[in-house]
């Protein structure tokens, strides 16, 4: 529940101050959700400003070097060992893989470092065709005759008004609601319901994290839309923050053709 409550934290930050939570993120997400937890985590208690990681070498390697007296973040990391066991009915020696995670203080954010050589971090990119292909969602026929919605979600795929205003924000918008698992019972429409707040909340989350982690249009929009669906739940509830982290990072991760560090 504590680690859900950061997370909570961390969205309305998101969703009430542009920029910098979001810069944060789009550092880190390419780490485990626990991991770019701990790494925000510590860098806003050590009053660091959050960026890429990497490890004392790895820097080393970019032509930057850790500035003196700089201590590094610990980061969990699996690490496989082998082992050997009897093997009861052969009475044999075998030999077994044991993947345990340690937590080991490793890793350096670009403010702790120096050097000649700038370094800038990557902006992915993102095939639409690849998320959808890997998230197992299909394309529809947009086939409303309202030609104010500006998409639906219908079961594992996703319609797109071919006039939306802004149609990379709407597509991560009923992604999101796929993902997330909103179209399990129903068809999804961008239309006001009171008892779809939540909902409306998730999927315009994950379209403003996508946006600002791609460098899309669409966030100041998500952010006014966002705030007017939270009218009617007072709060985002700590689960359903890490949901929406979770939901945005999975879909980042199936459509991203850039690597990062």
């Amino acid at each position: 529940m504590r680690d859900q409550a950061k997370w909570q934290e961390l969205l309305l930050e998101a969703v009430n101050t542009p920029g910098k939570v979001m810069a944060a993120y789009t550092a880190f997400h390419n780490y485990s959700m626990g991991n770019a937890l701990l790494a925000l985590s510590q860098c806003l208690q050590r009053k660091l400003a959050p960026g890429p990681l990497n490890t004392y070498k790895g820097w080393l390697e970019l032509g930057r070097y850790v500035k003196k007296g700089e201590h590094a973040l610990t980061l969990c990391t699996p690490v496989t060992a082998k082992k050997k066991r009897i093997n009861p009915k052969t009475k044999s020696q075998e030999e077994h893989a044991l993947t345990y995670f340690v937590y080991r203080p490793s890793w350096f954010v670009l403010s702790q470092t120096a050097g000649d050589t700038p370094y800038t971090l990557p902006t992915p990119g993102f095939d639409l065709d690849d998320a959808l292909h890997k998230l197992e969602i299909r394309r529809l026929d947009f086939d409303l005759m309202d030609g104010n919605v500006q998409g639906f979600a219908r079961e594992r795929g996703i319609a797109i008004n071919p006039i939306a205003q802004l149609p990379h924000k709407t597509t991560f918008h009923e992604l999101a609601h796929v993902v997330l698992g909103h179209t399990a019972q129903s068809t999804v429409v961008d239309r006001e319901s009171p008892a779809r707040c939540i909902r409306e909340v998730e999927a315009e989350s994950v379209a403003l994290i996508c946006c600002e982690a791609l460098g899309l249009p669409g966030a100041d929009f998500s952010r006014g839309y966002i705030q007017r669906w939270l009218k009617g739940l007072q709060e985002i509830p700590p689960q359903n923050s890490q949901r929406i982290f979770s939901t945005a990072t999975a879909i980042l991760k199936a459509g991203s053709t850039g690597n990062r560090p």
